[in-house]
């Protein structure tokens, strides 16, 4: 009865790794929808024809001639011809058998017929990391060759041909992607801890756990040796070899502002998130259950290993992007650690009988099996609509229809449209693989290219529209286009009018997905009066509802056009796409969100009071929706309920500074002077540079009478002080330069009743007069 029970574990064990397979075979069928991938299509088309890689830049108006170390040319050859071959089915079929074949690996490196439950499971929680990672890019094939590396070095170091795979396996790495650099380093803290084995006494049997023969220390010299040789086989030899080192070196500093702004170089944890399981919770159970197993294993424990995994987690903590490397040493490390533990140490002796041990396997087996196919069947149904053919489009499968501005790219190509581009980042690379040479782009996802304090004039362009900048790089690029694009987030305003009220730009495309501008030149001239477009005459789309019939879908493509037109202050054509947009779905809270706006601006506040509590209605937890409905409460002259409403989200998100400063406004303005000291210190000790909302608070304690000041308000005003008057001095100047001479003088004199000393503030008062 027992060898059933055996065979049937086993079997059980066969098809939960089937199962497993098969998850990973459908999960990396995604639909494209990343940006970069058009870059590198349209780089290898360039290699392809051109018969070399650039060493400068040549895909961008802003950088032209700038040297570039194109570490991914390789990748880029393969995906084009991939593409040009098969089209987007070819290379997500690329994808999917790199990725398949990187599990595969794994699977070899742990697989143990007693332990495949275990296997399974480590296996199932680094996809389920790696998933967020499917997308084509020279990454996917850095895993492959990582996971190389860590087979080979665990499994394989005592064989000769190892030397020969690894250079080989180095030598296709430093051509696809930075990250080879991994390679070598591995190898060096392999050999590292072999001297520490060899050299230094280490608690209990770590000396002699994972030593390694005096051959295979010998092999290991040598892989390390002609790992670092093979580094140097690309184009530019010794300057491509140190690149990612250069690269790494910067990445203090100016460079910070690259995590602070893009969301695979943002850190995965952060004391807001540590505790919540449904931000990263699979990566969080893999360092929980990676650290367990050092700590079960503590006798035992390979010092290699537990280096490599400490590095890879400081290293995954930096930036999300490096979450599925630690997932795959993680992997290594729990096979290794639970491998040299019997069950008999840590299970009471009745639960470790043969019999016991293979029906709970076969259980733990068939519960994987079922919980792998009903995540298939939920990814499975993950659809959208294609507002084109009026149908449901799937996730997996094709190019995606929601991320590229693909009609405004359309546009400019159907009318052959050349010239110098202003875009935003998201769409520099997409442009590129779309247009290009057409087009030149102003700035794409090469951030180490274009340095960061380029990156940082392009924030100050985009997210808040700087029009000296604007200026300058419109003459300074000779930039003859614009195109903003809107699927993703709404086009800062200030920027949106910098090109729209500009007599030298003319408006030709308007959508959804984007807003093209082109400047008024010989070249552009047949286009821009064809096209021309005068949104006071703007008339909305409609849907046919008929056709559409009760189906639940998201009219994003509405809302997106009404953002743009409110930015613009065409409020009535915002209205009329709002209007259809809840035609189609009268429970979207982003159209009353956005009425309740229109309303505000418009003085309006009870009308904005109502479309901001439905939007509540529907989403109880918006923050931005709570913000705005105790705003409309303040402006109906409802503190009571406006404090309801900020107390209510200080409680929620008690890390975020903004309700605590709305609070104590609204509590300021009551004269309830040591809620409001206590919310507006607990507001600035969350956000300390957030001068203005003291200024402003403080403003309205100051028209008081100073009697009426409790001592703690006195003491804050005097801290704040010279942080009060700076902001004051700066709004003034702000003001002085647009014109808005009474606003700055104002300031000015704001400032002095705090500082009547300070001769800055006098001295720019005075050139007022």
């Amino acid at each position: 009865m027992e060898s059933v029970f055996k065979k049937l574990s086993y079997v059980l064990g066969l098809a939960a790794i089937g199962a497993f397979l098969g998850l990973v075979v459908f999960a990396a069928n995604l639909e494209i929808k990343d940006f970069d991938l058009w870059l590198h299509l349209k780089m290898g088309e360039f290699i392809v024809h051109h018969q070399y890689v650039p060493d400068v830049d040549v895909l961008s108006c802003s950088i032209a001639g700038k040297p570039w170390v194109n570490h991914e040319w390789l990748f880029q050859v393969i995906a084009y011809l991939f593409f040009n071959s098969w089209g987007a089915e070819g290379l997500i079929s690329m994808q999917v058998v790199v990725v398949v074949l990187t599990f595969l690996i794994l699977l070899f490196l742990g697989y143990s017929k007693e332990r495949q439950s275990g296997i399974v499971f480590l296996l199932l929680l680094s996809m389920l990391i790696y998933q967020m990672r499917f997308t084509i890019r020279p990454d996917i094939f850095s895993l492959l060759f990582f996971a190389l590396y860590i087979y080979v070095l665990a499994l394989h170091i005592d064989k000769r041909w190892s030397v020969y795979l690894l250079f080989f396996v180095q030598l296709l790495w430093t051509n696809f992607h930075g990250f080879f650099f991994f390679g070598p380093f591995i190898v060096l803290v392999g050999l590292g801890a072999e001297m520490l084995k060899r050299y230094v006494k280490l608690p209990w049997e770590w000396n002699t756990t994972g030593r390694l023969t005096n051959d295979e220390y010998k092999r290991l010299q040598w892989i390390f040796g002609l790992v670092i040789l093979a580094s140097f086989v690309n184009p530019l030899t010794f300057k491509g070899a140190w690149y990612p080192i250069g690269v790494l070196s910067n990445l203090g500093g100016d460079s910070k502002i690259f995590f602070k702004y893009i969301q695979e170089l943002k850190p995965p944890i952060t004391f807001e998130n540590v505790f919540s399981l449904g931000h990263y919770g699979y990566y969080k159970l893999l360092i929980i259950l990676s650290l367990f197993s050092f700590i079960f294993n503590r006798r035992k424990i390979d010092i290699g290993d537990f280096i490599i995994w400490l590095i890879f987690l400081l290293v995954s903590l930096v930036a999300v992007r490096n979450l599925v490397f630690f997932s795959f040493v993680a992997y290594l490390v729990c096979m290794t650690n639970f491998s040299s533990i019997s069950l008999s140490s840590v299970i009471p002796l009745r639960f470790t009988h043969p019999k016991f041990q293979h029906l709970t396997s076969s259980l733990a087996k068939i519960v994987l099996i079922l919980w792998m196919v009903s995540y298939g069947l939920s990814l499975s149904a993950r659809t959208y609509f294609d507002f084109e053919k009026y149908e449901l489009k799937s996730e997996f499968g094709g190019i995606t229809q929601r991320n590229y501005p693909d009609k405004a790219a359309d546009f400019l190509i159907a009318n052959k449209i050349k010239g110098n581009f202003f875009n935003d980042f998201n769409s520099g690379a997409y442009l590129i693989g779309r247009c290009f040479p057409n087009i030149k782009v102003f700035i794409d996802g090469r951030t180490e290219v274009y340095g960061a304090a380029f990156f940082k004039d392009y924030q100050k362009m985009w997210k808040e529209g700087d029009e000296a900048l604007l200026k300058q790089a419109v003459g300074r690029y000779n930039l003859t286009g614009a195109l903003l694009n809107s699927t993703h987030e709404p086009i800062n305003e200030k920027t949106l009018s910098f090109f729209y009220k500009n007599p030298d730009w003319a408006l030709v495309y308007f959508d959804y997905d984007a807003v093209i501008f082109l400047k008024n030149t010989s070249e552009n001239k047949s286009v821009i009066n064809k096209f021309r477009i005068d949104l006071n005459r703007w008339k909305t789309k409609e849907m046919d509802l008929l056709r559409l019939g009760s189906r639940a879908v998201v009219p994003y493509q509405h809302l997106n056009r009404a953002f743009t037109l409110e930015s613009l202050g065409f409020d009535k054509a915002a209205f009329k796409e709002i209007e259809e947009t809840l035609k189609v779905s009268p429970a979207y809270i982003e159209p009353y969100k956005l009425m309740g706006k229109i309303y505000g601006k418009k003085d309006d506040n009870k009308k904005a009071f109502e479309n901001f509590r439905i939007a509540a209605m529907f989403a109880q937890g918006d923050y931005e929706t709570r913000i705005n409905l105790g705003l409309a409460y303040e402006k109906l002259n409802d503190p009571g309920n406006a404090v309801k409403q900020y107390d209510l989200l200080t409680k929620r998100n008690p890390k975020n500074s903004k309700a605590f400063f709305m609070l104590a406004r609204v509590l300021a303005k009551t004269k309830q002077y040591n809620r409001a000291l206590e919310a507006l210190m607990r507001g600035y000790h969350l956000s300390p540079k957030s001068f203005s909302e003291l200024v402003e608070i403080a403003d309205i304690i100051l028209e008081g009478k100073d009697s009426d000041f409790p001592p703690e308000v006195k003491e804050l005003l005097l801290l704040t002080k010279k942080d009060l008057v700076r902001v004051h001095n700066e709004r003034g100047i702000k003001y002085h330069k647009e014109g808005r001479i009474k606003e700055a003088k104002e300031e000015f004199q704001k400032g002095l009743k705090i500082d009547p000393a300070s001769q800055e503030l006098k001295k720019n008062l005075k050139l007022l007069d």
